[in-house]
């Protein structure tokens, strides 16, 4: 069971990348040329920088027993925060911004939030395991002020970059971790509502995120403003009908869709390949995560149930929120779509969530 489990892991989140880079051939090609010149100039840098190097890295960390990593939870976490902090610091920003989600490192430029979707996890799967359940259920206990003060401080500095989807995306996955872990029902509606009234209150008191909120709400209220980008991402989904309007000949690429090899590519595959292409993609992305959960069910300890509970949630609710997003379900929260969307930390990410997958289903 364990080699078929890995097995079905690879084989889907491979599958799920390769229809992925086709999609992006097609989203990205007038993007490509109008910038650089080249139609694929976007699917060769995800090649080489996201595809290659994520690659590489998932192969590297599936060799690699999971239980090396717990020792050095805490500390990856420390470093990651670090690494948060820097994108605030002149000499690490691109020229003329003052905040941003990538830090430059010489010729290297990533988003250090998105690496907290494995540190962050890493640890939270590090503490829960280390207590007891009647423990984790304490709502004054230890592990539970712990989680919520670490969530708070890291909460805290996204939201400065501003990067509100990545905490989004965090907050729910470790929530799924501490429901795996024991999570009581106190628990569960104190963090709810001091989550909501947060969230509540920074949409509230930020202009352009209550903006967003307003136009999700109401789109044709400002239909080239604020709500341009729902009714153009509608537009496309609408377009495709049953089996889309064919392969590269989409017509919201061509500067209608903002954002179409990234955040929006989904409804760029909806204009192409239809309803039945995009019914595909959301069962390709079920069955990967039931293939994640069941690997969270059969791993051989606390400690690796945590770990692969939290690694597979990050990478669904990215899907769903992002698709939802496209669909007018969610709010557009810039949330790219897993291993389809053009971005190389977020695939690199990804991947390397994938060989950690995979070393947990050796050892179930």
């Amino acid at each position: 069971m364990r080699n078929k489990l890995n097995q079905l892991l690879i084989t889907f989140s491979l599958l799920i990348l390769f229809i992925g880079l086709i999609a992006l051939i097609s989203a990205s090609a007038v993007i490509g040329e109008q910038r650089y010149g080249d139609v694929y100039y976007f699917v060769k840098r995800q090649l080489f920088q996201g595809v290659l190097i994520g690659l590489i890295a998932a192969w590297v960390f599936s060799r690699i027993d999971y239980h090396f990593w717990k020792k050095y939870a805490l500390a990856i976490l420390i470093l990651n925060i670090a690494l948060l902090l820097l994108c605030f610091v002149p000499a690490f920003q691109s020229s003329g911004v003052t905040a941003s989600r990538s830090i430059n490192i010489g010729f290297i430029n990533f988003q250090p939030s998105e690496l907290l979707k494995i540190s962050y996890i890493l640890f939270l799967a590090t503490l829960l395991s280390s207590f007891s359940v009647k423990k984790r259920k304490k709502l004054g206990g230890f592990p539970f002020i712990c989680f919520l003060i670490s969530l708070f401080v890291i909460g805290y500095i996204i939201i400065q970059q501003p990067a509100t989807g990545s905490l989004v995306v965090l907050a729910l996955s470790s929530l799924m971790v501490y429901l795996t872990a024991g999570l009581s029902i106190f628990q569960f509606l104190f963090f709810g509502l001091v989550g909501t009234l947060v969230l509540g209150f920074i949409i509230k008191v930020t202009p352009y995120r209550w903006q967003r909120i307003t136009s999700f709400l109401s789109p044709q209220q400002d239909p080239l403003g604020q709500g341009y980008h729902i009714i153009q991402s509608l537009l496309g989904i609408g377009s495709g009908g049953l089996l889309g309007i064919g392969f590269g000949r989409s017509i919201q690429k061509f500067n209608y869709l903002p954002e179409s090899h990234t955040d929006a590519i989904f409804s760029i595959i909806a204009e192409e390949f239809g309803f039945v292409g995009s019914l595909i993609i959301i069962i390709l992305f079920l069955i990967l995560i039931s293939i994640g959960f069941k690997i969270a069910k059969r791993a051989p300890d606390e400690f690796g149930k945590f770990l692969a509970v939290g690694l597979i949630c990050n990478i669904g609710f990215q899907a769903f929120i992002n698709i939802g997003a496209m669909c007018q379900i969610f709010p557009i929260t810039g949330i790219p779509l897993p291993f389809i969307s053009y971005g190389s930390s977020s695939l690199i990410i990804n991947l390397v969530s994938i060989g950690l997958l995979s070393n947990i289903a050796k050892q179930t």
